[in-house]
């Protein structure tokens, strides 16, 4: 069955939880969701083509969930970002991850103006003063851009967690789509 397919902002159709409420992932998914290091660098080292797809960004409405996280925020004006990180293996291009970043207006109109399809990743890895929360996982209820649902025998998994830097907080979420490296 199809969901609509609709266009940016496409959101993420997850439930979180602690990956505490996940104690049998297979190993490999586990060092997938809960490696704490660029998941941009470590897909980059899989192909010679990398590619960030931008989808979207712009002022849009936050789900209760991402409102939830940054309550706490400084920040009152969020610009969402979403893209599509994609490898070329044996010449085939794939969709690897859907990532839906939630971040504060003020950066994106100074420090990050020109982000454009530049990896995310790059901007936080680079600069050691942002500080990362314990990630939320959970499993994708559908494709965030087809809207096919996911069977209970093969789910696909996201993680989120959030960043601080200063006053300012942002979430990062990461759907690993059925292409993704993290299912070999």
């Amino acid at each position: 069955m199809l969901i609509d397919q609709k266009c940016f902002p496409y959101t993420m159709p997850v439930v979180w939880h602690s990956p505490d409420e996940y104690p049998n992932l297979q190993n490999n998914l586990a060092d997938w969701l809960l490696n704490t290091g660029s998941l941009t660098e470590r897909l980059q080292a899989l192909t010679t083509t990398f590619r960030v797809n931008l989808l979207g960004q712009n002022s849009a409405p936050l789900d209760s969930s991402e409102l939830e996280l940054l309550s706490n925020s400084c920040n009152k004006d969020w610009q969402v970002r979403e893209v599509v990180l994609q490898g070329e293996v044996e010449e085939i291009s794939k969709d690897w991850v859907f990532a839906r970043s939630v971040l504060p207006d003020l950066l994106c109109k100074s420090t990050w103006a020109n982000l454009g399809s530049q990896p995310l990743g790059q901007r936080i890895f680079n600069d050691t003063s942002f500080v990362r929360s314990e990630f939320e996982i959970g499993k994708l209820l559908y494709h965030p851009l087809t809207g096919e649902k996911f069977g209970v025998q093969n789910p696909c998994w996201a993680r989120r967690s959030r960043f601080q830097i200063g006053e300012h907080m942002l979430l990062v979420a990461e759907a690993f789509l059925p292409d993704s490296p993290c299912y070999l």
